[in-house]
């Protein structure tokens, strides 16, 4: 499963940041939901950053690290495959339900921290995984950041976030 993750992983951004190549990416987020049967793969860039901030007639810093604001996701047929997978090993978890979960958010956040170390995903994107209507999204949020970008410029921003 660890490299099926790290597989189609690699081909969704890959194909992403190929087709937003003229724009400035600054940010790559892999989400779960709170039950671990889905994944898929988003990118911030500063173009759409500033089109949310007009939309919503606010300050687009204020959206800068909200993936359920970004305006680019995957489509690549190896997530959607694999999101299948991992709702089948969810609803047959049963009582190990709990050691599939954490076992999805490390391959995870693994996964996004090998692609950074091996220069797949730019050492200038800021990278973290998350997981909607769960909550331990702060938690799993925060040690991935740390985690994926231990010097990058924009983690004191992204941790003074979730202290707000």
């Amino acid at each position: 499963m660890r490299q099926q993750i790290k597989l189609a992983v690699r081909e969704a951004y890959t194909t992403m940041y190929e087709a937003l190549k003229n724009e400035q990416i600054y940010a790559v987020v892999l989400v779960t939901d709170g039950d671990c049967g889905s994944l898929y793969l988003t990118l911030g860039t500063e173009k759409s950053l500033l089109q949310i901030g007009e939309n919503y007639g606010d300050n687009p810093e204020d959206y800068r690290f909200l993936k359920d604001e970004f305006l680019h996701e995957d489509d690549t047929e190896l997530l959607q495959k694999l999101s299948l997978e991992l709702l089948n090993r969810a609803l047959n978890a049963g009582e190990q339900f709990a050691s599939h979960k954490a076992e999805i958010h490390t391959m995870m956040s693994d996964t996004l921290y090998e692609l950074k170390q091996e220069g797949i995903i730019d050492k200038n994107i800021f990278a973290f995984i998350s997981a909607t209507d769960d909550t331990d999204d702060e938690g799993l949020e925060i040690s991935s950041a740390k985690r994926c970008n231990p010097n990058h410029p924009l983690l004191p921003v992204f941790l003074h976030n979730w202290q707000q």
